[in-house]
């Protein structure tokens, strides 16, 4: 069947399409892509919105797959949330040439949602350009956009909260800063971000504050600040994630078996095997999970925990 009768049959799909009906949009190839395009345009836009949430979701559940075509040219697609899609399909991608097209969403997209999308999207190369993997121009133009954005205050507390985020890896004086105004807001986002950038930065310099945070009354500051242990990776603030395997939010529990696991250690891994014996299957599940990073990171526990004879 050719590329066209795919197409025709997903827009007339009165129900979600196969997985097999999808996979034919994967990995296309020039010829297909022109054709796409020129197909595209005459799609309803709900069904657009419908096509590209359905390979994002595919996408998601199987790496193997290839939509990144599609996702790029719908990035200038004249519906938002066709767009904002198109931005969270692409977050495996780490080609370079969507950094451009990322950074004109954020600049001027009309849809704050879009903005913050491409905000988000923009911390992986931010990441990349951290560790060597990105020109070192690109990085910079990324960081001076980001910071920008967080200091233009007519901008949305979203689109600044998500730029944050997303340089928080540059790790700059000015950055600590503006980690420091979240934190201190009145705004309940922003502080929840200014968490999640103390982890991004991997510093130790705030883990005084995320061990505070640790005993918030509020979960999601709990949940962040368990996430921003896991990224500093310091075995003192083991203790403090301990408590946090008995608390009243099961996702707050699971972020603090993570947290161990990326943390290691002789006292980590006593706290996951405590863990196999909890009457939450899930939480079962993700200790084991742990202790098996443990065991492929070099920890010697979990290898003799996990190998010992039954």
């Amino acid at each position: 069947m050719m590329l066209e009768s795919y197409l025709q049959e997903l827009v007339q799909l009165n129900t979600t399409p196969k997985h097999a009906q999808l996979v034919n949009l994967s990995g296309l190839t020039n010829e297909e892509l022109d054709a796409f395009v020129r197909w595209w345009p005459s799609v309803p836009v709900e069904r657009r919105r419908l096509i590209t949430e359905w390979l994002v979701s595919v996408a998601e559940d199987n790496v193997d797959l290839d939509f990144n075509a599609i996702f790029k040219r719908s990035l200038e697609d004249p519906d938002a949330q066709v767009r904002e899609k198109a931005v969270t399909g692409l977050w495996e991608c780490d080609d370079r040439s969507v950094v451009g097209p990322l950074m004109k969403l954020l600049k001027s997209d009309p849809s704050e949602q879009v903005r913050a999308a491409a905000a988000m999207a923009l911390g992986k190369f931010s990441v990349m350009s951290e560790t060597g993997k990105l020109l070192p121009r690109d990085g910079e133009r990324i960081k001076e956009l980001l910071l920008a954005v967080v200091d233009n205050p007519t901008e949305s507390i979203d689109v600044r909260r998500r730029s944050l985020e997303s340089a928080a890896c540059y790790n700059t004086p000015r950055i600590k800063d503006l980690i420091k105004w979240a934190y201190n807001s009145s705004d309940p986002k922003l502080r929840l971000s200014s968490l999640y950038a103390m982890g991004r930065t991997c510093d130790p310099a705030w883990l005084a504050t995320l061990v505070n945070e640790s005993k918030s009354a509020d979960i999601a500051m709990r949940f962040e600040a368990a996430n921003a242990f896991a990224e500093i990776g310091e075995e003192e603030a083991i203790p403090y994630i301990i408590p946090l395997l008995q608390d009243e939010d099961s996702q707050v529990q699971l972020a603090a078996v993570h947290a161990l696991g990326a943390i290691g250690g002789p006292l980590a891994e006593r706290a996951l095997r405590r863990c196999l014996k909890h009457p939450d299957e899930a939480l079962q599940d993700a200790a084991k999970d742990s202790l098996e990073q443990m065991e492929a990171e070099g920890d010697p526990l979990a290898f003799k925990f996990l190998h010992r004879p039954t």
